[in-house]
C-alpha cells in the first residue's frame, strides 16, 4: 500500500560523477520525505517511480521555498544519461512511502 506524503516540483537536474542523478526542484506540500521513500514523475510520456537514495535541502531559497536535491535510483546509465538530457519544466512528482 502506497502513502501519498509529498509533492515535489521538478526544476533540473544534474550528475554526481560515479553517484547517479540529481533532480533539484521544491516542495509545494506535504511532509519531509526520507531515504527509500519512492518518487513518481512523468519522463518521455511514461510515468516513472524510482526509490530515492538522498537528499540535500542546504540548497538556496526560490518562490520562499528552500530547492531541495533529490538523488535517486535508476535502471543504468543510459537513463542516467536521458535524465540528465531531460528538460523536466517544473513537472510535478508525487513522493510516496509504502505502508509497512
Amino acid at each position: 500500500m502506497r502513502k501519498h506524503i509529498a509533492t515535489y516540483q521538478i526544476h533540473d537536474t544534474f550528475i554526481i560523477t560515479g553517484r547517479g542523478i540529481v533532480f533539484v526542484g521544491i516542495i509545494l506540500d506535504g511532509t519531509i520525505f526520507l531515504i527509500g521513500d519512492f518518487i513518481e514523475f512523468e519522463f518521455n510520456e511514461q510515468v516513472l517511480e524510482r526509490k530515492i537514495k538522498g537528499i540535500d535541502n542546504e540548497m538556496r531559497v526560490e518562490l520562499g521555498k528552500p530547492k531541495v536535491g533529490v538523488m535517486i535510483e535508476t535502471k543504468n546509465e543510459n537513463e542516467i544519461w536521458d535524465l540528465r538530457n531531460w528538460e523536466p519544466n517544473k513537472v510535478i512528482a508525487k513522493i510516496f512511502r509504502l505502508d509497512e
